[in-house]
């Protein structure tokens, strides 16, 4: 069994995105050489030469066996209703593998970790997952890398604001749309402070930080004063201000804080793909009235539109600076 990352649903990564899959190598840019990517022994990462190759992507070999593995995982996932030929399946899955590889390495360069607990508790969720082999922790912890780095790429692109609301909203009445009345979500609205973290030696000093800003927060100094003073989102000017949203919005651990507080409450240090967090719990809600319920589908749709662009203009900068082959 295989651990499935970016997998393929209805529609797989390589079309969503616009990335055709080539049948032709991609040449490496003419200023910039090939890198080597494979160790001298023939083999990179257990991979031998013998499986043959489909693909080099920047530092990583994609072999063959991995591809056909990857193709009849697809096949075993594809909806009833989806029909796509075998060369055409074969093309995307493989755009697939190498979009998983550029944004792993990508998160690697980065710094970006997948810890043991991490490993454990995704592997947990899964019963099929219980005893997992070498090369399976190593997939797991590369989809664990991917996400992360997905999940920073579209948080730093994906807030939505209540006048982008308001606009969608007029924008649709004046061409006489009628917007379906979404399902009442839990809403909650928060304010963060974040001290960023781009590596493990880097994060030591800012979960020294973020812990004596939780020690003013908690003896009752004013948490927008804090923000605006020590944080390093985006949103420091508005008091750390990330207005209403729903689950399934922010990542996991910021979630799970959310999750534990009480209205009034400030959460202890949390930390992120993103860095170390404290969170102030302001407001619950559930989005009932017929207004609030429309707001919130229109504000889910915006939200997920600028999630998908955000992934894609993250693809396109990883294509521009590597060098992709495909046999």
């Amino acid at each position: 069994m295989k651990i499935k990352t970016l997998i393929i649903a209805s529609a797989l990564l390589a079309a969503n995105f616009g990335y055709a899959a080539p049948h032709k190598a991609k040449p490496a840019p003419a200023a910039k050489p090939a890198r080597q990517a494979a160790s001298p022994a023939g083999q990179e990462g257990g991979i031998h030469f013998s499986d043959g190759i489909a693909a080099v992507a920047d530092n990583e070999v994609i072999t063959r066996r991995r591809l056909a593995q990857a193709v009849a995982d697809a096949k075993a996932n594809l909806p009833k209703d989806v029909q796509i030929g075998d060369e055409e399946l074969t093309g995307q899955v493989l755009m697939q593998l190498v979009n998983q590889s550029l944004i792993v390495q990508a998160g690697k360069r980065r710094n970006i970790q997948a810890s043991e607990a991490e490993i454990d508790a995704a592997a947990a969720q899964n019963p099929q997952l219980k005893h997992l082999s070498a090369e399976q922790r190593r997939e797991l912890a590369d989809s664990i890398i991917a996400e992360k780095v997905r999940q920073q790429a579209v948080m730093q692109n994906s807030r939505v604001s209540e006048a982008e609301v308001d606009r969608f909203i007029e924008q649709a009445q004046k061409q006489g749309i009628t917007l379906p009345e979404g399902e009442p979500l839990r809403q909650y609205r928060a304010q963060h402070i974040l001290i960023k973290a781009d590596g493990e030696n880097a994060a030591v000093g800012a979960e020294s930080t973020i812990r004596k800003i939780y020690d003013q927060a908690r003896n009752g100094t004013d948490f927008s004063g804090l923000a605006r003073q020590y944080s390093q989102d985006a949103g420091a000017g508005n008091g750390g201000d990330l207005g209403w949203f729903s689950d399934g919005v922010m990542v996991a651990p910021f979630e799970a804080a959310v999750h534990a507080l009480k209205p009034g409450q400030v959460s202890a240090p949390v930390r992120t793909q993103f860095g170390w967090h404290i969170i102030k719990l302001n407001e619950v809600r559930d989005a009932g009235t017929p207004e609030e319920r429309i707001r919130n589908s229109v504000r889910q749709y915006i939200f997920q539109q600028k999630a998908e662009q955000a992934t894609a203009e993250l693809l396109r900068d990883l294509h521009s600076g590597a060098y992709i082959d495909i046999r």
